[in-house]
């Protein structure tokens, strides 16, 4: 009696055994005990979050697949020390351009023949007025018309001097004007012109004919609203002409003047 109670007590022990063997190595739910269920071969509890459709649990956040490759590429900044183009117009050289000048200083013209030297100058007043647009921003392309007028010249014959209170030179000149700015709202501008002299005496004048001038300048602005910029500016101007009549004598002028100017861009 007491041989076959141990025998009985083995062979349960063994049965045991084995079942928990099985349920540790399953490879589906129902080789689990109970509600267990088979994850990787491993019987566990299942979850809380039951699906109440279908009746099946949804794995534990533990043993969920993984999620796919995770891509390391470094994503492409941009160039540093290039700034972002911009896309207004506020305090820039762009578009249609506008410049008046008004300005004062001093002018002459003189002229040689058959031994006769003769001059004309003194103060000289100064106009300008130029209208285009920018080539690109701060490179700009205009047309140009400028004066010089002398009023109650001093007249210089040889080694005589006096001064003609009826009399007035004007030289007027026009052309292209090709102005460039700098980035501290500088610029440089040079107009190569068709020029002309005139001297008007108590109602009588003489013309000489159509020659070559030319203006350079600098100058400096500064901006007073969103497009509009005043400055000042100084001219250097030439003008070679020659004189009517036969023979004539060819009148070479110069001219050195300051300006104050109002420029729209």
């Amino acid at each position: 009696m007491n041989r076959f109670r141990r025998e009985t007590i083995a062979f349960a022990v063994v049965c045991a055994a084995f079942a928990a063997k099985a349920e540790d190595g399953c490879s589906k739910d129902t080789d689990c005990k109970g509600e267990r269920i088979c994850v990787q071969h491993a019987c566990v509890e299942p979850p809380d979050d039951v699906s109440e459709q279908t009746g099946t649990g949804a794995a534990p956040a533990t043993y969920r697949p993984a999620p796919g490759p995770v891509t390391n590429a470094p994503v492409e900044a941009p160039p540093r020390g290039i700034p972002a183009p911009r896309t207004d117009t506020v305090h820039r050289h762009l578009g249609g351009f506008i410049r008046p000048d008004l300005g004062f200083g001093y002018a002459s013209m003189s002229a040689s023949q058959n031994g006769t030297d003769a001059s004309i100058g003194g103060l000289a007043g100064t106009f300008g007025f130029a209208a285009g647009g920018a080539l690109s921003e701060n490179s700009i392309l205009a047309f140009h018309l400028w004066d010089l007028v002398v009023t109650n010249p001093d007249v210089t014959i040889n080694n005589s001097t006096f001064n003609n209170a009826n009399a007035t030179l004007t030289i007027i000149a026009l052309g292209p004007e090709y102005t460039a700015y700098f980035s501290n709202n500088a610029y440089f501008s040079i107009t190569p012109s068709l020029s002309r002299a005139t001297l008007a005496t108590s109602g009588n004048s003489a013309d000489t004919n159509w020659g070559f001038g030319l203006r350079a300048a600098i100058g400096k602005e500064w901006w007073v609203g969103d497009h509009w910029g005043l400055g000042v500016v100084g001219h250097i101007s030439f003008s070679v002409n020659e004189d009517a009549g036969s023979n004539p004598p060819t009148w070479s002028g110069w001219g050195a003047t300051v300006a104050f100017s109002a420029t729209y861009n």
